[in-house]
């Protein structure tokens, strides 16, 4: 997935409201709409252009400016009638990158059908992760060790190729102690490597890092 600069998020409850507030955080603008006035009023702040009305209408969705959009969020995951019509419009809008909550295995099979990129539930920690995913260039997984540091496992960045560890200097710059690497994604990883070895295209690698700072770098392109 490319860089997010615009989202569209179809439906405002729990899981829609959830990422809009995650991602506009994050400084990606959000075009949203919600049947219920109450629910799009609620997140005056975070959304760039908020609307009540009915995504299900093409025309209303193309007036709006999903169009424009580098993702779509589908979250009326207990109506499958809204999040077909929305995926078809979406798809229709030429914006394949579309993410929904789905309900259950059924309303699964059906939209795993129509090509969505991303199905998740439940509720809101799903929605703050799939938020993270979505801003996130290089970084492939977190784990919380406490409310400052993670245990993260992230991609070797492009601008990352041809150099050395010892020329990164990482713990310096990012805050970052390396303490394995992957060839490839699912592969053993190696803890015993030179200081100076020397970055692959395809390198993932596994580093104890301070949380907020990693994620701030990540994010902004900083990692290189």
């Amino acid at each position: 997935m490319g860089k997010i600069n615009l989202v569209g998020i179809l439906g405002l409850g729990i899981f829609g409201s959830t990422i809009a507030k995650e991602l506009s955080e994050s400084g990606v603008e959000i075009i949203a709409c919600d049947l219920d006035e109450k629910n799009v009023d609620r997140l005056d702040g975070y959304l760039t252009v908020g609307s009540v009305g009915d995504f299900t209408d093409i025309d209303y969705m193309r007036n709006l400016g999903f169009a424009q959009c580098d993702a779509i969020v589908i979250s009326t995951g207990t109506n499958l009638e809204a999040s077909v019509l929305g995926v078809i419009n979406a798809k229709e809008l030429g914006i394949n990158n579309i993410i929904c909550k789905v309900k259950n295995k059924t309303n699964r099979k059906v939209l795993e059908a129509l090509g969505v990129n991303t199905l998740v539930q439940p509720e809101k920690e799903s929605g703050v992760q799939i938020a993270r995913r979505m801003i996130h260039n290089t970084i492939e997984e977190i784990i919380n060790l406490d409310d400052n540091t993670s245990l993260v496992e992230f991609r070797a960045p492009e601008e990352w190729v041809g150099k050395s560890l010892t020329s990164l200097n990482t713990r310096q710059r990012y805050d970052i102690n390396i303490i394995g690497i992957r060839k490839r994604r699912r592969e053993a990883l190696t803890t015993t490597f030179p200081a100076g070895y020397i970055i692959q295209a395809d390198d993932i690698y596994v580093a104890i890092a301070n949380t907020d700072k990693f994620e701030k770098a990540d994010y902004l392109h900083e990692i290189r």
